[in-house]
């Protein structure tokens, strides 16, 4: 009898101890939020909200209120302190979060003028990425919040906009646009239909013989042109936002003897920055201009919040291989690539195991992507890249290997709402190139060739002409 009681006994305690555990699974959170980040522009806000951990998120929209929002599962918001946040543009007022119950927070934006909007998850650190369009005849004036530069101060070259990690809580504050130079980009060459099979060694598909669309054929100045007739000529101006890879903190790749990728990618960003203007005479800005860490979803902000047309990365690749050396160009989209991933796992700071996971989290971005013809155009703009390096660096130094234009999933280039390209310069971490990469020569010829390569993209394009004969250089 006394045996029986105490199985019963057992018994009882044991499902009063799972119970009490169930109980406490379903209510206690597995995630809460850490911080809300926002970049803004007057037609384009990105906000990151940046998580203890991933979780299932729901997302819903309110048309009549102009409100959008989503749910973040099995998440508590007691330990975020911050429950409104103003942003106070033209296209967001305001954040809200709150505890929708005891299980859910919920993330509220309310808008002003908007068009469009994308939410989608990043990781390490785990956040939500929510990108909001506005309407599109607004002119660009960045209104960014400015937090205190821990790094040395910058020594901003003119033209060249330098981008301030912002902080989360405060206001926005309006910075005025740099002065940029009143000319047209020169067009050294006459349009022409893209070439098949422009790289060797490529493994994605070539771009094809048909000239592709402008991003962006509007943002045509009226210019008198004394002397000519008609009286006033269209000047067309490219912009374009130079980003030099990692910074401050983060140095990227190293070499064994300590040459740093985010010093090499700043000297020639620098140099590109200074060709583009004076040479082609593009509208130039860079992500950043010294040693500055700044946040990969900051960096694709700016592009946007500049309304660029094009947007150009520049790293130096990395393996194990000491052997491994040569120059690749990357696009966004999906890979099944091994090296590719590897190298798109290296510049996110993610694991290759990692690297699978986004692809799929991603899916909709990247659909999103080619039905905007974004994608043909950041191949394009690739090849134009690769080509023009490969053409140019070969007929000065020798064994030049030609990896080709790659597809891979670069945090740093997405939400990005122009063409844009990744360029791997060249292996840090091969003896040969690591002693190229630390001289001023090697790093000239290598920003002259991307420079060429981008004006041969841009001289490709369908308002081509309208840059020729607007440039004031053109005879």
């Amino acid at each position: 009898m006394r045996r029986r009681l105490l199985f019963i006994i057992i018994l009882v305690c044991a499902a009063l101890v799972c119970y009490h555990g169930i109980s406490r699974a379903t209510i206690t959170p597995v995630t809460q939020i850490k911080d809300i980040r926002y970049f803004a522009s007057k037609e384009y806000v990105r906000v990151v909200i940046d998580l203890v951990s991933l979780t299932n998120l729901k997302k819903g929209e309110l048309k009549d209120s102009k409100k959008i929002y989503f749910d973040l599962e099995h998440a508590s918001s007691l330990s975020f302190m911050k429950k409104t946040i103003d942003v106070d543009n033209s296209i967001i007022k305001r954040i809200r979060v709150g505890q929708f119950d005891k299980d859910t927070v919920r993330v509220v934006m309310d808008l002003d003028n908007f068009e469009e909007y994308k939410i989608f998850t990043l990781t390490n650190p785990d956040r939500v990425v929510v990108d909001i369009y506005g309407a599109r005849d607004i002119p660009p004036v960045v209104e960014n919040i400015e937090k205190e530069n821990h790094d040395k101060p910058s020594a901003t070259p003119e033209v060249v906009m330098e981008a301030k990690e912002p902080e989360i809580i405060k206001e926005s504050k309006v910075i005025k646009e740099p002065e940029v130079i009143k000319e047209a980009a020169k067009q050294s060459e006459k349009p022409k239909e893209l070439e098949k099979g422009l790289e060797k060694g490529s493994d994605t598909d070539k771009p094809t013989e048909k000239t592709h669309e402008s991003t962006d054929t509007g943002r045509l100045k009226a210019k008198e042109q004394g002397g000519q007739p008609g009286g006033d000529a269209l000047i067309a101006r490219k912009t374009i936002v130079i980003d030099p890879g990692h910074g401050g903190h983060d140095p990227g790749a190293m070499s064994k003897s300590g040459l740093k990728e985010k010093d090499v990618v700043l000297d020639i960003s620098l140099m590109l920055a200074k060709i583009l203007k004076e040479k082609y005479y593009f509208e130039v800005y860079m992500t950043r201009t010294d040693d500055t860490f700044i946040s990969l979803d900051e960096r694709t902000a700016i592009a946007n919040g500049k309304r660029a047309d094009m947007f150009v990365s520049i790293h130096a690749n990395a393996n194990n291989s000491p052997s491994l050396r040569g120059i690749e160009t990357y696009f966004l989209n999906f890979s099944n690539s091994d090296e590719a991933l590897r190298v798109a796992a290296r510049e996110n700071a993610i694991s290759i195991k990692q690297m699978k996971e986004v692809q799929s989290d991603l899916g909709l971005i990247l659909a999103s992507l080619a039905r905007e013809s974004k994608r043909d155009e950041s191949l394009h703009l690739s090849h134009y890249i690769q080509k023009s390096m490969i053409s140019k660096i070969g007929k000065k130094y020798k064994g030049v290997t030609d990896h080709g234009v790659k597809q891979a999933l670069f945090y740093v280039l997405v939400g990005a709402s122009m063409p844009a390209a990744l360029v791997e310069v060249s292996y840090i971490t091969n003896n040969t190139e690591e002693r190229l990469l630390n001289t001023d020569d090697y790093k000239k010829v290598l920003a002259e060739s991307i420079a060429a390569g981008i004006n041969k993209y841009v001289s490709s394009l369908p308002d081509a002409t309208q840059y020729a004969k607007a440039s004031p250089h053109r005879k």
